[in-house]
């Protein structure tokens, strides 16, 4: 550190522009700093790294390759909290008022891999970003600060200040100085104390239990698709939650245990036995009268989708990875989609519905256009909720069918059977109005007082059957997109939404509580796509699937962007299914010939 001290007492007094110099690697007490990047206007942001030795942390204790998500997930999580605790005693403890600040980031409850952390045999590498000191409005004299004459900015009130003094004052500050006092206890006392007791206070029986319950879930989800199933709910999960956004378990909730009739047994890896509901392959509905819980099942399925961290409640609310939501979306858009099995015969000319294309979709036609995408993107599992579908898309009673005698449109219910017989996609479907989901169904869950049990006084009626369907995949032009992208056109905007040049994705659309990390990666991995790899062979998922299956050697780091406005720093895994489902919705893709 001794070289840093040098290098933080020559800054004094100087313009911010020149943190640029303090790159470079610094080490004490065996752990090694590395001061990567200085960003930012006129408040500076530095992205640094410690290099922790691998035995400091995890002792004798080996992990499998397999293992690193959710070690990786646990150190970021920890680590992050070290950071909060540190920002909050620095600022009680210091009486600087020119001192920085650790950007902590904010985390959810899903394991993800993650840029923060990365493992290998010899280290742990954690990154931060740190905002680094800029002087204050209350501690400056007002006298400009001029390194070639030698004049450093002096402490003072500004209060006391002549109206030239705090004019001048308010220059000095715009310019921006760097104060050695604050710098030397950022980065040579308060980041080091940071990491050294993080290591000190590190708990390898907490992380070994984050890994014994990751290895539980991946072997549920294996467990699950060699035997038939798309969906476990374990007994005792707490599936409520106090809001959209709320993670914490509401309190008096109601533990969920599975019907008899739909129970099963898993023998874990780690000796354990866990029961629960488990819903197999299929068309699956959920009914029950409002606020009684079936909607929360429903929530807890799309969330299934990822591992959750101990604590959470859906530890073992375990859904097929692949699973997708089927939801009406006014207004998206739709380019060159085959919707054809739900457009049949047209009296209008001009509609092509293998060819489908509208900037301002109706709530049907874009969930017939979610479905092929659906299929485009190797899905197993459709996810409906009656309350946020377009009812002329969903079915036609039979009062209707005799009324419409030569209907142009054929419901999702003709088609469901179709879909899971040739393309292996299960359905689980919400409904509460409408008896004729019931004719579909292969299984019935009703909830009542959210107690769940199997419903068995219905009849199945497969006299309707649909042909075949049998889209062609598209191939994706990523060249308009590509260019927005290489502008660096692209802006994470407040937790939800995405934009890239004139045009927004709302996310949580497609990731129900993404983290920030999640939209950071999304628009990463787009980046990296349209400018880095540029390949136009193929069907866009296996342009996608590509990426994905380099990350799986150069890590989630090859794709991370830095440089978007917006960006939290960090980037954490999404699935390529959501991934996919933002590029359908972007209008600045264009779609070849099959």
């Amino acid at each position: 550190m001794q070289k840093l001290n040098e290098i933080i007492k020559s800054l004094d007094g100087k313009a911010v522009s020149s943190y640029t110099k303090l790159y470079g690697r610094y080490e004490r007490n065996g752990i090694v700093y590395h001061i990567r990047n200085v960003y930012g206007g006129q408040i500076k942001n530095a992205l640094v790294s410690a290099e922790i030795p691998r035995q400091r942390l995890f002792g004798e204790y080996v992990y499998d390759s397999s293992d690193k998500t959710a070690a990786a997930a646990y150190i970021m999580r920890d680590f992050s909290m070290a950071a909060h605790v540190a920002n909050d005693t620095m600022q009680q403890s210091e009486s600087n008022v020119q001192k920085g600040l650790f950007l902590v980031y904010k985390f959810g409850t899903r394991v993800l891999s993650n840029s923060v952390v990365q493992l290998n045999e010899e280290t742990i590498t954690i990154s931060l970003t740190i905002k680094l000191p800029f002087n204050n409005t209350a501690y400056n004299t007002g006298r400009r600060a001029d390194p070639e004459l030698g004049i450093k900015a002096q402490s003072g009130s500004v209060l006391a200040l002549s109206a030239q003094a705090q004019k001048d004052s308010f220059n000095s500050r715009k310019k921006g100085i760097i104060s050695e006092k604050a710098l030397k206890l950022l980065l040579t006392k308060n980041l080091p104390t940071l990491v050294e007791d993080f290591v000190s206070n590190f708990d390898a029986n907490a992380l070994w239990q984050a890994v014994e319950l990751w290895q539980n879930q991946e072997y549920i989800r294996r467990y699950l698709k060699n035997n038939g199933y798309v969906s476990f709910v374990a007994n005792g999960s707490v599936l409520p939650r106090k809001g959209k956004t709320d993670y914490k378990d509401s309190k008096g909730a109601v533990p969920f245990v599975s019907p008899k009739s739909m129970q099963i047994n898993i023998a874990l890896p780690s000796g354990e036995n866990i029961s629960g509901m488990a819903i197999p392959e299929g068309i699956t509905l959920i009914t029950g009268d409002a606020y009684h819980g079936k909607s929360t099942i429903l929530e807890a399925l799309k969330e299934g989708v990822y591992n959750h961290v101990l604590g959470d409640g859906r530890e073992y609310v375990i859904t097929n990875e692949s699973a997708m939501t089927i939801q009406a979306e006014d207004g998206r858009s739709i380019k060159n989609t085959d919707i054809s099995f739900f457009l049949r015969k047209l009296p209008v000319k001009g509609i092509v519905p293998q060819d489908f294309s509208t900037d301002n979709a109706s709530g049907s036609t874009s969930q017939a256009a979610a479905v092929t995408e659906a299929i485009e993107a190797g899905c197993r599992l459709m996810l409906f909720d009656e309350d946020r579908s377009a009812n002329n898309f969903m079915y036609k009673d039979e009062k209707m069918r005799s009324v419409i005698q030569n209907a142009s449109t054929a419901p999702f219910l003709d088609n469901a059977r179709m879909f899971y017989e040739k393309y292996g996609m299960s359905s689980i479907i919400v409904v509460g109005a409408s008896g004729e989901y019931f004719r579909i169904a292969d299984q019935v869950i009703l909830v009542e007082n959210f107690v769940v049990s199997e419903y068995t006084e219905y009849e199945q009626d497969k006299r309707i059957s649909a042909p075949a369907f049998s889209p062609q995949p598209r191939r994706a032009d990523f060249s308009h997109l590509g260019g927005i992208c290489l502008a660096r056109n692209v802006e994470i905007k407040d937790d939800s939404t995405i934009q890239f040049g004139a045009e927004s994705v709302r996310v949580p659309e497609i990731v129900p509580h993404a983290t920030r990390g999640q939209l950071d990666f999304i628009g990463s991995f787009i980046y990296y796509l349209t400018v880095i790899e540029q390949r136009q062979s193929g069907s866009m998922r296996e342009a996608v699937m590509r990426l994905y299956k380099k990350m799986e050697t150069g890590g989630l780091e090859m794709i991370h962007q830095t440089g978007f406005r917006g960006t939290s720093g960090v980037i954490e895994y999404v699935r390529p299914e959501d991934v996919l489902a933002v590029l359908y919705r972007l209008k600045s893709i264009r779609f070849k010939g099959r």
